[in-house]
């Protein structure tokens, strides 16, 4: 017997079942596929693996009716940052009159980048198919958006690159496909950027998902601090505007209008609309997963000490009025991960309408709250009667430490809905979460999957430091929860918010358990790289996750500073067994993981490659590895896809 083959049998059953689940298609009926098998991807090795998309594994599917193939598992490109496709860049940045941007913000030494500007970190995708019209097939789209650029040589010359994280704007791009009707095979045809000016622009977009009702919901993480952006110019953003120099209050870029989840509508014409949902809260949004009610938003918080979120639209398949609430971690056992009941604190009620009419009313971070600092507030307590101490991740431009804060008078609903984090944790909430990445649901067993990509700062145990709450106290005594958990929640019916009313929704997250988590690499651990901290053979910072009911499968795309390759896993949720499927170029993390299905049947599995052998990603490995083996890396970032093949020769 070829215990190998059974290994990867029993790892591996019909994926491309679950494959249709989770992109939404109903074209197949579950027969369709009898099963499917995935050879694994072995670890890179040696400069051209590691330098490179890599994958040596195979997929093989026996259809419904008996027939077989095999393919493998290769990674095609549909176009890399800067490449132009019917004329138009690939993540061109733009000003708010669709001229390319020439100059960047200034760094912290008033250096500024040199134009134009090709964001090289592609992040989310949704493959997006509207019907076809009379004699033709249906039309494909590819809606995508760029997270940032990485640097530019400085204006005036020299060597020096100045480092444009959060110096520009950004795009979303929608690119028509063409599909081979024999092999599947896609190719983009055109390109377009999502005019912005309706809401301000966009800031630093990040993962996403497509709809049930197929739009493409995205997010804008990392939000401009409200305090610090109250009297110093938002200059990147002031860039899209054409405001240089400018507060809001003055005319200028405001940072209350960045910070939320996005919705892109595709029309036929392969242009698309934008909307920002401002009800569903302001915070460092890694993404929103809708649940099978179509009203229910699980909302991560990417960032250090920050919170989670869920929201409840009042209608069906409409995010521009809800309910938001924010998690509270009561934690049961500390151990493997840890367990907690979740409990949800109401933090307001609110139309995307109300909260955009705030925002233009210029209302800022001192009309909301009183401020001091740590230290004023220990020398005086007396003057500060009713101040409460809030430790929370403050958004860019600001610092992460303790404050204290007073609500002013009636300033509630913009509280909760312009500085949701400092709101919640001034509620209550838990906001001891570190860098919570990707989010997925199980429907079929009811759970809620999300990723904590490191599990530091102030969630080990004893490591709280001069935090005012310490919810989450995890035991680490080997400190591999640096290298990450994935957990999940039950979500149940009929639950209540912490003051006893209840929740408008069946999907409530509740009692919560690690599903795997990381290891530190050991002297014994073989087959690990010489560079990766956290074991080679399993999953390390988990950032993408999209969960494929049917196999009980959740698809993980790195984002790790301790494996020098990234990689994507395909994990069994039963025996929590990862596959590898591939490997990013060093420096790289993978992005925009959305595993897809076409009307007539061909299943990938949508991937990027983000900033790939990037200065700042590498600056900690040897020169071996940041300068000789970086030269061979292209660096543009790539928005690809991995093909799977016709899943059947019919459509019904």
């Amino acid at each position: 017997m070829n215990t190998k083959n059974v290994k990867y049998k029993n790892r591996v059953k019909p994926l491309l079942i679950a494959l249709l689940s989770v992109f939404g298609s109903t074209a197949y009926a579950a027969d369709a596929v009898q099963s499917v098998q995935f050879q694994e991807t072995s670890a890179p090795h040696g400069e051209a693996e590691m330098t490179r998309v890599h994958s040596n594994g195979h997929v093989a599917v026996t259809r419904g009716d008996g027939s077989q193939y095999s393919l493998p598992l290769a990674y095609h490109v549909l176009y890399r940052s800067g490449e132009e496709v019917a004329g138009w860049p690939a993540g061109q940045i733009v000003t708010g009159e669709g001229k390319p941007l020439m100059i960047s913000s200034h760094d912290e030494l008033a250096r500024e980048g040199r134009g134009p500007f090709y964001a090289k970190g592609p992040d989310a995708n949704s493959l997006i198919e509207l019907p076809a019209r009379a004699g033709k097939q249906p039309a494909l789209f590819l809606v995508s958006h760029f997270e940032y650029d990485t640097d530019a040589p400085a204006v005036g010359g020299g060597e020096a690159k100045v480092n444009l994280y959060g110096k520009l704007p950004m795009a979303i791009n929608v690119a028509t496909l063409a599909r081979d009707k024999a092999s599947g095979e896609l190719k983009a045809t055109r390109l377009t950027n999502v005019d912005m000016k309706a809401v301000d622009g966009l800031w630093t977009p990040c993962a996403g998902e497509k709809t049930p009702w197929n739009t493409h919901l995205g997010s804008e993480e990392y939000e401009p601090d409200g305090r610090t952006f109250e009297r110093t110019p938002l200059e990147a953003m002031n860039l899209y505007l054409g405001t240089p120099g400018k507060v809001a209050r003055d005319g200028g870029a405001n940072p209350y209008a960045y910070g939320f989840i996005t919705e892109v509508k595709v029309k036929a014409d392969g242009s698309g609309r934008i909307a920002k949902h401002y009800s569903m809260g302001r915070f460092s949004h890694e993404l929103g997963t809708v649940m099978p009610d179509r009203r229910t938003v699980y909302l991560s918080d990417d960032g250090r000490d920050v919170m989670m979120g869920m929201y409840v639209a009042d209608r069906a398949g409409d995010l521009s009025a809800g309910t938001l609430y924010a998690a509270k971690w009561q934690q049961t056992d500390g151990s493997n991960g840890g367990k907690a009941q979740m409990g949800w604190i109401r933090l307001g009620h609110a139309t995307d309408k109300q909260v955009r009419a705030m925002i233009r009313s210029k209302v800022g971070f001192s009309d909301i709250f009183e401020h001091v600092t740590e230290a004023s507030y220990r020398a005086n307590p007396a003057q500060y009667s009713g101040y409460r101490p809030v430790y929370v991740y403050t958004g860019t431009g600001g610092v992460t430490q303790l404050e204290y804060l007073k609500l002013k008078p009636g300033m509630d609903h913009a509280a909760a809905f312009l500085e949701t984090r400092r709101y919640a944790a001034y509620q209550g909430a838990t906001t001891e979460f570190t860098k919570m990445e990707g989010l997925t649901s199980n429907q079929q067993d009811r759970k809620l999957y999300f990723a904590i990509s490191y599990a530091e700062g102030g969630m080990p145990a004893g490591k709280n430091g001069n935090r005012p709450q310490d919810d989450i106290s995890l035991d680490d005594p080997n400190g591999d929860l640096v290298c990450g958990v994935v957990y999940q929640s039950e979500l149940v019916p009929q639950a209540k918010d912490s003051m006893g009313k209840p929740i408008a929704s069946q999907w409530v997250a509740g009692n919560t358990s690690a599903l795997i988590t990381g290891s530190n690499k050991s002297a014994a651990t073989p087959g690990s790289s010489q560079y990766d901290k956290c074991d080679t053979g399993k999953v390390s910072n988990p950032d993408n996750i999209k969960y494929s009911p049917q196999m009980h499968t959740l698809f993980v795309g790195e984002d790790s500073n301790r494996h020098l390759n990234n990689f994507l896993w395909a994990i069994d949720v039963r025996t929590q067994q990862p596959t590898r499927l591939a490997s990013a170029p060093i420096g790289a993390e993978w992005t925009g993981l959305a595993p897809a299905v076409t009307a007539d049947g061909f299943a990938y599995i949508m991937a990027n490659v983000q900033h790939p052998g990037a200065d700042e990603d590498l600056s900690k490995y040897p020169d071996a590895v940041k300068k000789d083996m970086a030269g061979l890396v292209d660096k543009r970032g790539t928005v690809g896809y991995i093909p799977l093949g016709q899943l059947s020769v019919s459509a019904h």
